[in-house]
């Protein structure tokens, strides 16, 4: 996927810009939620500022080394030896050469300090990102493009400060933190639009685009898409926002619009002779051709992809490459090869700390291996994908979307048959397994009498009769804690992990009741089964709110808990709340044909684990807020914020959220 730098601001291959291509490891709720700035926004470009800003765009398209030299010519040009136009130079220079510019990068630090302007201060971090990043070491990468961010206050050249925006956006939303990243994006956008400068806002609603595509808000990022590509229709930039598109729209399942936005990103790239471009493209299209079952032309694509990445040598992109190949071969029966082939990428994003990247390219990977029955397997990813998610959440504070969804209570009747089913399976296999273990001993306590064939075909049985004896177990584990409709956690499992999380000692929770308004006339109009998939589709939405620390729990009927351990503040709340009303309401449900919308009813409450803590009565409370949010009109929140003594009142966006203080 598409960094809002790539070519457009820096001109120069990235490990930053091809994430943002690249929807491989991501294979897959709000909107713009715009945050006030926390200083005035630079202002529009300068003369001097606008003539630097047009001799560096017009390196668009340039080979890197003519574009090195050019830039090193405007650092040796009286007119830029001010320090902020050389900081500004200093950070193009750092951002598109191949080796990161470590002495340019040297000669910023040796002049930085306490004493030093902020726009060298922030050269220096971007360089030390840059390095990072073209040494493909994404903490790194995150830390300084954080810290920089810090400084963005200071400075004063709007390019300068457009790009520290821009750039932490990108790299906060590819570590999980998604509201970081929207506050970024928001002041991105600020920046463009106040300096007057329609490629940086194209810039800036590409990013913003991609972050509403990871919250589930495919119809907003497209049309933010489009209006990128309107703002800025160069045709030596459009390759990159093309490949963006096509990330937004394989995620959203638009596969045939992906196909032929990559067709035409593709026709562009070699029209550059951008092999860069053109490799994460192909690499873009192996994911709509897994996606829409074509096999046979995704294992002779990614065939040709494996000696051309080794070709150009572009480190950041073989493991991706390694990903696709190995869904092509298990989706061509090949599940072994392709296991081999998913370790080597693996083993990349992790080493390279991409976890949050790995952990959802493991859940896709589980869903393959279960396809083919290999159960023991799907659940190590599975449980795996899990770990990392965790492991994410303790870096970087908040997730992306996970792999959760709220279960249905009336298939508890299921749930029951299904468990006894499987209990009866395992004591079968327990009692084959303990019949062979005999059996063997018998074998070989007469081994004289029988050939070593037979001695090694009684142990393959008894293996294959312990592998059946796991499998069932893994099964039974998961259809405790899952119901078999929509593969999701219920309430029992709720209780149990209630419990633990009270016998961890005190702190706070958030409890989210939600009730799907009018769910009863969908019933009786569309039918039980159009009401089953609107139950199943509201959880998915509701699942791509939460991070993986949280958990959506199906409560009964139609109603929905969501659970939040250690919310951050009461405005981390109100956001959560926010999107979980706008998440079910975000598009309509496609029932019968018919375009169906539906909405939601929410109560809450955030409540201190203090000693004595009553769960049924801060349960009745939540409902009681969700009556009131009904009564008054649906398609609304009611509730308590943390340290609120009053509950407020929560409105859906568009047009804007509003909060209104209630009387008891």
């Amino acid at each position: 996927m598409q960094s809002a730098g790539g070519k457009v601001a820096r001109r120069a291959p990235s490990v930053n810009a091809a994430k943002r291509w690249l929807p491989i490891a991501l294979w897959l709720c709000a909107g713009l939620a715009v945050a006030e700035p926390r200083a005035p926004v630079p202002g529009a470009l300068g003369p001097e500022e606008r003539v630097l800003d047009n001799l560096l765009r017009a390196d668009v398209g340039r080979p890197v080394e003519q574009r090195l030299a050019h830039i090193d010519a405007l650092r040796a040009d009286p007119r830029w030896a001010g320090p902020g136009w050389q900081a500004l130079l200093a950070v193009e220079r750092c951002a598109a050469a191949p080796d990161g510019s470590p002495g340019v990068l040297a000669a910023l630090e040796s002049r930085s300090g306490r004493d030093a302007d902020p726009q060298t201060r922030v050269a220096v971090l971007k360089c030390r990102q840059w390095a990072a990043d073209h040494r493909g070491d994404p903490s790194d990468n995150y830390r300084w493009a954080r810290e920089a961010w810090g400084v963005l206050d200071e400075l004063k050249l709007s390019s300068l400060a457009f790009r520290v925006a821009r750039d932490y956006a990108d790299e906060a939303s590819y570590a999980g933190a998604l509201d970081e990243a929207l506050i970024a994006v928001s002041r991105a956008l600020e920046i463009a639009r106040g300096a007057g400068d329609a490629l940086r806002e194209a810039d800036a609603l590409t990013t913003l685009a991609l972050i509403q595509s990871e919250l589930g808000r495919h119809d907003d990022a497209l049309r933010n898409s489009d209006r990128a590509l309107e703002l800025d229709p160069a045709i030596e930039r459009s390759d990159e926002k093309l490949l963006a598109r096509s990330a937004l729209q394989i995620k959203a399942r638009r596969y045939d619009a992906a196909l032929l936005t990559l067709r035409q990103a593709l026709e562009l790239a070699d029209r550059e002779g951008d092999q860069e471009s053109v490799l994460a493209i192909r690499i873009n299209l192996a994911a709509v051709y897994h996606h829409t079952g074509r096999a046979t032309e995704n294992l002779a694509l990614t065939a040709a992809l494996l000696p051309e990445a080794q070709r150009l040598d572009i480190q950041y992109l073989k493991p991706y490459v390694y990903i696709a190949r190995a869904f092509a071969l298990a989706d061509a029966g090949q599940v072994q090869a392709g296991s081999e082939m998913f370790e080597r990428g693996r083993d990349w994003f992790e080493r390279g700390g991409e976890v949050n990247q790995m952990a959802d390219s493991l859940h896709d990977w589980a869903r393959v291996l279960a396809r083919w029955g290999r159960w023991e397997q799907a659940y190590a990813a599975s449980a795996h994908a899990a770990e990392l998610h965790e492991r994410t959440q303790r870096e970087a504070r908040e997730k992306n979307a996970n792999f959760l969804a709220a279960v249905l209570e009336s298939g508890r009747k299921d749930l029951d048959i299904e468990r006894l089913r499987h209990q009866g399976e395992t004591a079968r296999l327990q009692l084959e397994a303990e019949r062979l273990t005999q059996r063997t001993w018998v074998v070989v306590g007469i081994a004289v009498l029988l050939s070593t064939a037979s001695l090694l075909f009684v142990h393959l049985r008894l293996r294959r009769a312990n592998h059946q004896l796991r499998a069932a177990n893994v099964a039974l584990d998961y259809e405790s804690t899952h119901d078999p409709l929509t593969r999701a956690y219920n309430r029992r499992y709720f209780e149990r992990l209630f419990e633990q999380r009270r016998g961890r000692g005190q702190g706070r929770v958030l409890l989210v009741l939600l009730d799907i308004d009018h769910f009863k006339a969908i019933n009786d109009r569309h039918g039980h089964a159009c009401g089953d998939r609107v139950l199943l589709e509201s959880s998915q939405r509701l699942a791509h709110c939460v991070r993986s620390a949280d958990r959506v729990v199906r409560w009964g009927g139609e109603e929905f808990l969501v659970f939040v351990d250690e919310p951050a503040n009461a405005e981390a709340e109100r956001c959560l709340v926010l999107r979980l009303l706008e998440a079910v309401a975000a598009a309509p449900f496609e029932l019968r044909g018919v375009p169906v919308g539906v909405t939601v009813s929410i109560g809450f409450g955030s409540f201190e684990l203090a000693p004595g803590f009553d769960l049924d009565l801060a349960l009745a409370d939540v409902d009681a807020m969700l009556y009131r949010a009904k009564r008054s009109g649906r398609h609304r929140a009611i509730g308590r914020l943390h340290g609120a003594a009053e509950p407020v009142l929560l409105l859906p966006t568009p047009p804007a959220a509003s909060v209104t203080t209630l009387s008891a």
